[in-house]
């Protein structure tokens, strides 16, 4: 056994993990199924509910923007309540969203669920402080963040496949429905957990120096603000890669929900991989890797028609998708306890604001041509990643 053991830990220190992340990772699973049944196909949704181009790019802008909205919220809640009681109340509007979508007669009525799906953001950074309080070996955080929100893409890599596949057979309406008993069921595991109270932990907090801790405020804006950038420039083109494989690559429902599952298997492996790179190599460098993945997995789509062959460059996009689980890994390592949840919303804040406005711009170049929406999202990323490695420091 613990000859077994010993092999587990080289992939993942499974050791560390405490029963009440466990049962984060059980509602993430069940949660994702439910919201992957629709989400990735929603562009298609969305476009079926005869929204151009411009109203798509609205659509998508207002699910980001709700979400921007309330983070620094969440963060002041979880410095201050009761973490379990946050999570149970932010996640209660998410169960709605995909149940208002399945009424939906136009696209301006999908607007009142883009509201539920993005205030139920408020819970993000009581959730993750909630991962990282509950670690006692903080030298597997990046590795047991990854490996969290991995258990979230997990479940998308069946999803999409399988929601592409129901919505042609029993249309997509009453697979959002089958969404929301899902969505319900992963809310009601938060009950389960523990109380963890952010009051009692500053107790036994050693005190920081004013000028320690503003220096590493600084440290946490200068990744906040490229996490911000980067954000921007990806969302100008990856909320498109639906609609230009159903329209350009002429890739039936089934095989975008197909293109889906294997793009959340690469948020699951590579996030796993990249995680255990950030821990033992450099956060920022395992985020110019994530970074490349995106270039990488962007230019093929106008190189290649063959839909096996784009199935491969799936898998490359979701390791780009895995930048956010980093940067919180290394805010949430270096935050002041008392200060854990709000210096955690900054980057989730800036990175929900720049994913806000991308979408717009994306849309209205997605009207001239593809070629101009992708174009302009990869333009920058390189140059992004050569930074990462030159002037981030963990």
């Amino acid at each position: 056994m613990a000859g077994y053991k010993r092999i587990l830990s080289v992939a993942f220190p499974f050791e560390v993990l405490t029963r009440d992340v466990l049962l984060i990772c059980l509602s993430n699973i069940i949660g994702a199924f439910g919201e992957g049944l629709y989400f990735w196909v929603f562009p298609l949704y969305v476009r079926s509910l005869q929204a151009d181009y411009s109203q798509l790019g609205f659509v998508l802008s207002a699910l980001m923007g709700f979400a921007a909205i309330v983070p620094l919220a969440g963060g002041l809640l979880a410095d201050r309540f009761d973490r379990k009681k946050i999570l149970i109340l932010s996640w209660t509007p998410w169960i709605f969203a995909p149940l208002i979508y399945s009424f939906a007669q136009n696209w301006i009525h999908l607007i009142p669920g883009t509201f539920c799906w993005g205030i139920s953001m408020i819970g993000l950074p009581a959730a993750t402080a909630y991962v990282i309080t509950s670690l006692q070996d903080k030298r597997y955080l990046t590795s047991v963040l990854s490996l969290v929100w991995s258990t979230y893409s997990f479940s998308y890599i069946f999803a999409p496949a399988v929601g592409g596949y129901f919505g042609t057979m029993i249309g997509m309406r009453w697979v959002m429905r089958v969404s929301t008993v899902l969505c319900a069921v992963s809310t009601l595991i938060f009950f389960l957990l523990r109380s963890q109270h952010p009051r009692k932990e500053v107790v036994i907090e050693e005190k920081m120096s004013p000028t320690e801790e503003k220096k590493l405020f600084r440290k946490i804006l200068v990744w906040t603000l490229f996490f911000g950038v980067v954000s921007f420039f990806i969302s100008i083109g990856r909320p498109y890669v639906q609609t230009f494989l159903s329209e350009s690559i002429k890739m039936t429902e089934f095989q975008v929900g197909l293109f889906g599952s294997i793009y959340y298997a690469g948020i699951t492996f590579l996030g796993i991989a990249m995680g255990r790179i950030g821990d033992h190599w450099s956060k920022s460098g395992a985020m110019s890797v994530c970074l490349m993945f995106y270039v990488a997995s962007i230019v093929p789509l106008f190189l290649v028609t063959q839909t096996t062959a784009l199935m491969i460059t799936a898998f490359i996009l979701g390791g780009s998708a895995i930048l956010g689980s980093m940067v919180s890994s290394f805010v949430g390592t270096i935050a002041p306890k008392a200060k854990r949840g709000l210096w955690i919303s900054l980057p989730q804040t800036f990175s929900a604001l720049a994913a806000f406005i991308g979408p717009n711009l994306g849309s209205y170049l997605y009207t001239f041509s593809p070629f101009y929406t992708f174009l302009v999202s990869t333009s920058a990323v390189p140059f992004l990643a050569l930074f990462a490695i030159a002037k981030l420091r963990d």
